[in-house]
């Protein structure tokens, strides 16, 4: 009997330790990775009301509709002003490849923050009611060459909201001159369209912001898989540098030992404190005004904006909350033009004259009543 009452205990403690110990959460598969972070991905478009825009991604990071994105998708040709009507559309529920079906849910998107030299800008959803779905951060830092990654943007020729695949290539330190820009190289396919979309780990969460695409040298010859991401920990630092406190998910792997090094890796929070109070309750939404500096970069949108700071609470501008060294040099290997969307375009101003003639219909009828 107390040989059995033994084994009764000795099994319990067992199961207790299987319990405790965190095992490597298993790897989503790219479906998965795309229903979890997809309804995050935002497209952006950034015009002034002709049949010429500057197009980008962007990813939720906030349910109240702060987006990161690229500060380059809002810069003017030619120009030291921004692009002022910035429209901002939500994913729907399935992508169809019709434009006028998926670019349905658009809303006006007001820049609160921007920093040309890291090429990072914080916009804001407004007239949203529901929370919407975020993209979160994970820690770039827990990163290694050969992790395996995915984007979601829209690619110029491409279909929106695309998914691609790829691996982290290389890392790439204060990129361009600038400090703290660090950045990754990754073999997943990024074209124009795809600026300011995420870069994406195993589990779904943000590991980069894709910026930047190599595809010709200075002698012409043609360069192909040599994509640049923002590593996440510098978005997430610059957020933090202008009170936004965000949570990060921090990669732990066991140590490599036979097959185990390949074994997913686990996810466990942090946060990244600012010096203001981390919770912030958005107010007012004002447009950031700033002076614009041109830079030389690696890019894939034509323009640059210069740095701008928010307080959180307030959605305010005040003076620089972070000084940036400007880039001294990185050429410009993708041929400068701007993005024509014109068939998108033109799409999506038929949907807005079909509403507007709605929206006549229903007064007329409103006024016969009376």
């Amino acid at each position: 009997m107390n040989t059995r009452k033994l084994r009764i205990a000795l099994t319990a403690v067992i199961a207790i330790i299987f319990c405790l110990v965190s095992f490597p959460a298993v790897a989503a598969s790219p479906k998965q990775i795309y229903k979890k972070a997809g309804p995050g991905v935002v497209f952006i478009l950034a015009s002034e009301g002709s049949q010429m825009g500057s197009v980008g991604t962007g990813s939720i990071i906030r349910t109240d509709g702060l987006v990161i994105t690229n500060a380059h998708v809002f810069a003017k040709p030619n120009s030291s002003r921004l692009k002022s009507d910035i429209a901002v559309f939500l994913k729907p529920g399935r992508v169809t490849g019709n434009h006028k079906r998926d670019l349905s849910h658009r809303y006006k998107g007001t820049i609160l923050a921007y920093d040309t030299p890291l090429d990072l800008a914080l916009l804001k959803i407004t007239g949203v009611e529901a929370p919407l779905t975020t993209v979160e951060f994970a820690d770039s830092d827990e990163v290694d060459i050969g992790d395996k990654v995915y984007a979601i943007g829209h690619p110029e020729q491409g279909g929106l909201w695309s998914l691609t695949s790829g691996v982290i290539s290389a890392y790439r330190a204060d990129f361009g001159g600038v400090t703290g820009k660090n950045l990754f190289q990754t073999d997943a396919s990024i074209n124009r369209g795809n600026s300011g979309g995420p870069l994406l780990d195993e589990q779904g969460d943000m590991v980069g912001i894709n910026s930047m695409i190599a595809r010709k040298a200075a002698n012409g010859l043609t360069i192909t898989d040599v994509n640049y991401s923002i590593m996440s920990n510098v978005a997430v630092n610059w957020l933090a540098g202008l009170g936004y406190t965000l949570p990060v998910n921090r990669q732990t792997t066991p140590e490599p030992s036979g097959e185990a090094a390949d074994t997913p890796k686990q996810t466990e929070e942090k946060s990244i404190q600012p010096k203001t109070e981390e919770k912030v309750q958005p107010s007012q939404d004002q447009p950031v005004k700033e002076k614009v500096t041109p830079q030389k970069e690696v890019v894939t949108s034509p323009e640059k904006t210069e740095e701008k700071s928010t307080q959180p609470k307030e959605y305010k501008p005040v003076k620089e909350a972070k000084k940036t060294q400007k880039s001294g040099g990185g050429k410009i290997l993708t041929k400068k033009k701007p993005y024509k969307m014109s068939k998108l375009l033109r799409d999506i101003q038929e949907m807005e004259d079909m509403m507007e003639e709605m929206r006549g219909k229903i007064k007329r009828q409103k006024e016969k009543k009376w």
